[in-house]
Formats: C-alpha cells, sequence, structure tokens
C-alpha cells in the first residue's frame, strides 16, 4: 500500500437506510471486497478469512444510545523476492 489511507462518513440516517448500508457491507464480506465512498473520497477493503469482531452498546440517564460495532483484520503482506519479476517454469 502507498501509505495509511482514512475515511469517515457521519450523518443522520433512518432504519431502513442503516439496514442497507449493513446488508451491504454483509455483500461485500461475502464478495471479499468492500468499497467505501462519498464525494470523491473512496476506499476498498479487502477482507480475510479471519476477523476481529467487537460490539459495544451504551444507554445513558439522557435516553442517548450508541451502538459500535467494529471489525478489524491485516491483510497477509506480499512478498516479492529477487530482482527479477519473471517467473519461467517449464517441464
Amino acid at each position: 500500500m502507498a501509505g495509511d489511507q482514512k475515511f469517515e462518513f457521519d450523518s443522520l440516517q433512518d432504519p431502513e437506510s442503516i439496514k442497507t448500508f449493513l446488508q451491504s457491507l454483509m455483500d461485500g464480506f461475502d464478495s471479499g471486497r468492500i468499497v467505501l465512498s462519498s464525494g470523491v473520497e473512496e476506499i476498498v477493503l479487502y477482507p480475510n478469512k479471519l476477523l476481529r469482531f467487537s460490539i459495544k452498546a451504551k444507554r445513558k440517564d439522557d435516553s442517548k444510545n450508541q451502538l459500535s460495532i467494529k471489525i478489524s483484520w491485516k491483510e497477509p503482506k506480499l512478498e516479492v523476492r529477487g530482482e527479477n519479476k519473471e517467473i519461467k517454469i517449464s517441464s
């Protein structure tokens, strides 16, 4: 990767819109590719087989509620050895 990338989005949405976003995330986990974009910002993530899953819920006295879901993973490092990037296989 050329450098760190960050994507943030914050808005008010109705429950149906949230369901649509969550379904799109589920589809992305199925396909192994999640694309997040808004305006000119875009990030593409490639979730692999083992994901760390964390969920937190909070209810405050002033009736403010919060549900946080965090999913994280490490992408395998690609390793290229030698200066010659070509491969030749023969029999």
